[in-house]
C-alpha cells in the first residue's frame, strides 16, 4: 500500500480552495439571525423609487411573497394590521414581490389584499443578495442596526401569531418568543405556480 504525501504548499492551496468554495456556497444560503440585512431599494408597482433604511428604534419586516402564493395571501392581512397598529412605534413593513407579474395582475392583487405598506419589485440579483427566495412567504425581522433578528418561513396560523408576538415584543423591548416551526409549514414553492 502506498502512502501519498502532500507538501505544505499543496495543503495550503487545498485549504484556500476549500475556503473559497465554502464562501461561494455560503453566499447562496438564506440569511439567518445575526447576519447583516442587504440594502433595500427598488421600484414600487407604479415605478416609484422605494428605499428602506434601517434606523435606530425601528423594527423592519421584509416580507417576500408572490401573487400566486396562497399562504402569502393569508399572511398579508396580519402584516397590514400590525403595520397599521405599530408603524407609529417604529415598525416598517416592506412587501417584496419575488416573481414576475403583469402590472395589471399586481394591481388587482394589491386591491384585493388591501395593503398600504410599501411594495418593492426587485430584480433577480437583488433577490440573490437575500440568499435566494425559493419558498414563500419568507419574512425577515431586522433591527435598527440592520441585523436580522429572526427569519419566518411559512404562514401557518401559529407562525403568523408568533411573528406578531415577536414584533410586538421587539418594539416594546421584550424578549422574542420561541421559534415556531409547525410540522406542516404553510408554504408555496415554484411548483405551486399556475
Amino acid at each position: 500500500m502506498s502512502r501519498t504525501s502532500f507538501s505544505s504548499k499543496t495543503v495550503l492551496m487545498l485549504a484556500v480552495l476549500a475556503l473559497a468554495t465554502s464562501a461561494s456556497l455560503a453566499s447562496n444560503l438564506a440569511l439567518v439571525r445575526g447576519d447583516s440585512a442587504p440594502g433595500m431599494r427598488g421600484r414600487g408597482p407604479e415605478g416609484q423609487r422605494v428605499v428602506v433604511q434601517y434606523k435606530p428604534d425601528t423594527i423592519t419586516l421584509i416580507n417576500f411573497w408572490a401573487t400566486w402564493c396562497v399562504p402569502c395571501r393569508q399572511e398579508m392581512p396580519a402584516l397590514q394590521e400590525l403595520f397599521s397598529k405599530r408603524s407609529k412605534d417604529g415598525l416598517q413593513v416592506v412587501g417584496v414581490h419575488a416573481g414576475y407579474v403583469e402590472h395589471e395582475d399586481l394591481e388587482t392583487f394589491l386591491d384585493q389584499v388591501k395593503v398600504d405598506y410599501p411594495i418593492v419589485l426587485p430584480d433577480q440579483r437583488w433577490l440573490d443578495d437575500w440568499g435566494g427566495v425559493s419558498v414563500m412567504p419568507l419574512t425577515f425581522m431586522i433591527d435598527g442596526e440592520g441585523k436580522i433578528l429572526r427569519r419566518y418561513l411559512g404562514a401557518a396560523e401559529e407562525q403568523i401569531e408568533g411573528l406578531v408576538h415577536d414584533v410586538e415584543a421587539a418594539l416594546d423591548g421584550r424578549e422574542l418568543g420561541p421559534v415556531i416551526v409547525p410540522e406542516t409549514p404553510n408554504v408555496a414553492t415554484d411548483a405551486d405556480k399556475p
